[in-house]
Formats: structure tokens, C-alpha cells, sequence
């Protein structure tokens, strides 16, 4: 076999493989918005794909993942896809939101949406995202504490 097939079908192999982990993830995404809706039918915001930086107590070691933000009247609730986890943030314990351009040494060269809160052992801690949206996502979480407080 001439290295111009071999070639042509490793090609066509991988576009295949990565055609099939889209559709997946594309499934994937929309399965999860819909749980998060009828699980959270009166959030002020939800953010169906952004990307999760980590949390910062957790380490530098950590893997970004893709998942679900949702703001309710009392908490941020954060769900990544895969591994399948959910982080939640009283409102009430949020002390700043920044919008900083890296986290955890991690950056996608844009402002990134970080929450800055005390967690469940009294330390202070943060968590940050890539989202789309950035500036209606600060203004709701903070209006969604101002309105709590």
C-alpha cells in the first residue's frame, strides 16, 4: 500500500473518531442542560457549556472539564460531565468575583469568571470558568447576593 493511502485512511480515521466524540459530547451537553432546567426550574441564570478551571484547594493538578453552571436564589451550583461532579457555592459565602485571564497556572488568554468563596472548612477558596457570557454572569451572581444579603 503507497504512503498517500495509509495516509488518507488515518485521515479519514481520525476525523471519524473526532466526528463521534462531538456528536457525543453535543449530546451529552444537551442531556445535561435538560436535567439542570427541570432540576433547577426557577434559576436566575444557566450557562449549559463553559469551562471549569478547577478549584483552587484541589491544586494545580487537577483536569479542566466542560459542564453546566446554574445561579439560584441561593447558591452557584457548577456540574462537569466527565468525571460527572457537582460543586455548589452558597451565596452567602462568596466574598469577590474577579476576572482574571489564567487560573491554577491554566489560560485561554480571555477573562475568565472567578469565584472567590470560604468552602465547606472555613478556608478561603476559588473556582473558575471560561463562559461566554462573562459580564452578565458577574452582574447575576452579584445581583443574586445583593438580593440575598
Amino acid at each position: 500500500m503507497s504512503p498517500v493511502v495509509i495516509v488518507v485512511i488515518v485521515s479519514v480515521c481520525i476525523l471519524l473518531a473526532l466526528a463521534v466524540t462531538f456528536a457525543y459530547i453535543r449530546r451529552l451537553a444537551a442531556d445535561r442542560e435538560r436535567s439542570i432546567r427541570e432540576r433547577f426550574p426557577q434559576a436566575r441564570l444557566l450557562l449549559p457549556n463553559v469551562h471549569f478551571f478547577g478549584q483552587q484547594s484541589l491544586g494545580v493538578t487537577q483536569a479542566r472539564g466542560n459542564g453546566t453552571l446554574a445561579l439560584t436564589d441561593s447558591e452557584l451550583y457548577f456540574e462537569r460531565w466527565v468525571p460527572r461532579k457537582e460543586y455548589r457555592i452558597p451565596l452567602s459565602a462568596i466574598s469577590s468575583i474577579e476576572t482574571p485571564t489564567s487560573f491554577l497556572g491554566k489560560t485561554r488568554f480571555r477573562p475568565l469568571l472567578q469565584v472567590n468563596f470560604t468552602n465547606d472548612n472555613g478556608q478561603p477558596d476559588a473556582m473558575a470558568w471560561h463562559l461566554f457570557d462573562l459580564d452578565g454572569a458577574k452582574r447575576a451572581i452579584e445581583a443574586a447576593i445583593s438580593s440575598e444579603g
